[in-house]
């Protein structure tokens, strides 16, 4: 059974198909998860092999619908995709009795990082380098093929059964010499406690740098156990995440992180692109060379100060001056207005 529109979907069932229902060759075991798109299910083959399946909502598989545009390029693009840190795509296509369309994935049986981090165990260090690693390795791959992911955060980093981190939902594309943007629903801004100061600005020019940001705030909450543009509310979230300010150092909150690790987090955080490291790459030899790090660790902790024209404060501190001025000279004028 299958509801024809999201609305019929949401009276009486909150999910697209049942579990234990038949999808195509497919048994349905269980929902995994929804997005702004559709819903990934677990679901078992005839010869038993158990695969993640994300099926569109009704109403975005109908013909001429831009949701189905961008879900056939997403499945045409990651097919040709073969990294060990990216969860892999096998098969998509339209199911004939339904209509729907679906993407055939890796089932991640280890869950993702959002999990764990939720689940309140502390990471050890060699853990999270380890996952660092093997996310940077998988970003290595998005640069390579002119990518920007642009929503990396703990939701779309899964495990493997033996504990190797992989990379989901990749964000734009780029085809050929022009450019392609390929965006899922949900993903055009990305995930604002997650996202670089530049990305917040303008999410459509950004680099591969803005994807290392969101690597560091990803490690900043491995080590801390808290993100840090986090505020009260989405909108202070929103708030801090434009207001690009430099983040206290992890080992504030956690005293024992290696200072070579604090100074990686620190660098990948910087709220100026042209102040973290250039490439995946680069990122990659860090954490893969012991005491790689150890050179930018005084540099991390003891940052330059920008020249006064980048600088927050001094330009603060100009703007009250010239309002303090102005607010004196109004005065000035009306006292002399009133003198006889």
């Amino acid at each position: 059974m299958v509801y024809s529109s999201t609305k019929e979907m949401l009276g009486e069932q909150t999910t697209i198909l049942p579990e234990g229902g038949h999808f195509g060759t497919y048994t349905v075991e269980r929902l995994l998860g929804r997005g702004g798109m559709g819903e990934v299910y677990l679901m078992c083959g005839p010869a038993g092999e158990r695969h993640a399946v994300k099926v569109l909502r009704p109403d975005a598989s109908e013909k001429g619908s831009g949701e189905l545009e961008r879900f056939v390029r997403e499945a045409e693009f990651l097919m040709t995709v073969r990294h060990p840190n990216i969860v892999e795509v096998y098969d998509a296509g339209i199911d004939p009795e339904t209509g729907l369309c679906f993407l055939t994935m890796e089932f991640m049986p280890g869950g993702s990082l959002r999990q764990l981090l939720e689940s309140g165990v502390a990471m050890s260090f060699s853990g999270i380098t380890m996952i660092a690693a093997d996310i940077a390795r998988a970003l290595a791959l998005v640069e390579s093929r002119g990518l920007v992911h642009r929503d990396v955060k703990p939701d779309n980093i899964m495990f493997s059964a033996d504990g190797t981190a992989k990379l989901a939902d990749l964000g734009i594309t780029r085809f050929g010499r022009g450019i392609e943007r390929m965006t899922m629903v949900g993903a055009t801004v990305g995930t604002p406690a997650y996202m670089s100061p530049e990305q917040m600005l303008d999410s459509h020019s950004v680099d591969i740098r803005s994807d290392l940001y969101s690597l560091g705030v990803v490690m900043y909450e491995m080590i801390t156990g808290r993100r840090p543009n986090d505020g009260e509310n989405a909108m202070c979230t929103l708030a801090n995440a434009i207001g690009g300010r430099q983040f206290a150092d992890v080992r504030t909150i956690r005293p024992d992180t290696p200072p070579e690790l604090a100074a990686l987090v620190s660098l990948l955080t910087h709220p100026s692109a042209d102040e973290r490291p250039a490439s995946a790459h680069a990122v990659l030899e860090f954490l893969c060379t012991p005491g790689r790090m150890a050179g930018y660790a005084d540099a991390a902790a003891n940052p330059p100060r920008p020249p006064w024209y980048r600088d927050r404060g001094v330009l603060y501190a100009a703007a009250a001056m010239v309002l303090a001025v102005e607010s004196l000279i109004v005065a000035l004028a009306t006292v002399w207005t009133r003198s006889p």
